[in-house]
């Protein structure tokens, strides 16, 4: 009697014959003509194929087992299958039944495949935000006034502010030979 399990809910099988494969992917490239090489496998998961009885008192129990058969592999659970062959982290692939003769009122046949799969565990790191919620908005350069003195000219502000000579004429509007004194002169 050989069983297969979820952890949670069992079905027992009456064996008829277990059946492992193991399968490796060979890649072939042509190099001459002919001849090909042959330069890496890589194992694919292995295939338990399995075919046997369910029984139960009834057909009705016979049925609740085969739904959960079917729940499991629609839902892609992890069994474990426990008979001559032991092997965990199987999924159901493809699950078949016969009804041979008629059909038995206490037993239905069924062949069962399952596949190995391989889980991977991730973990996950919560992010900490480290910086502000919002970036800063740019600083509004604030703008810079004078008010004019004798002697104050658009090349003596570039000399002394950095602002380019033609910035302070379109802001200021002013010719070069006559900007007023005491008048208020943007400067940067």
């Amino acid at each position: 009697m050989a069983k297969l399990t979820d952890g949670k809910k069992t079905v027992e099988i009456f064996a008829l014959s277990e059946e492992e494969s193991i399968e490796n992917k060979v890649s072939q490239y042509p190099v001459q003509s002919g001849n090909p090489i042959t330069d890496h496998t890589q194992r694919e998961s292995f295939t338990e194929t399995f075919s046997g009885w369910i029984k139960g008192k009834d057909h009705n129990e016979i049925n609740d087992k085969w739904s959960q058969l079917m729940n499991w592999q629609y839902a892609g659970a992890s069994l474990t299958w426990h008979g001559a062959i032991i092997h965990g982290n199987l999924m159901l692939t493809n699950i078949t039944k016969t009804y041979e003769d008629g059909g038995f009122k206490n037993a239905l046949k069924v062949d069962l495949e399952l596949r190995e799969v391989k889980t991977v565990s991730a973990s996950y790191a919560a992010v900490k935000h480290v910086g502000p919620v919002n970036p800063p908005k740019p600083k509004a350069n604030p703008a810079v006034y004078v008010t004019v003195v004798p002697g104050n000219t658009y090349w003596g502000w570039w000399r002394k502010y950095g602002t380019p000579i033609q910035t302070l004429r379109n802001w200021n509007h002013w010719p070069d030979r006559f900007i007023p004194v005491g008048a208020r002169a943007r400067v940067k």
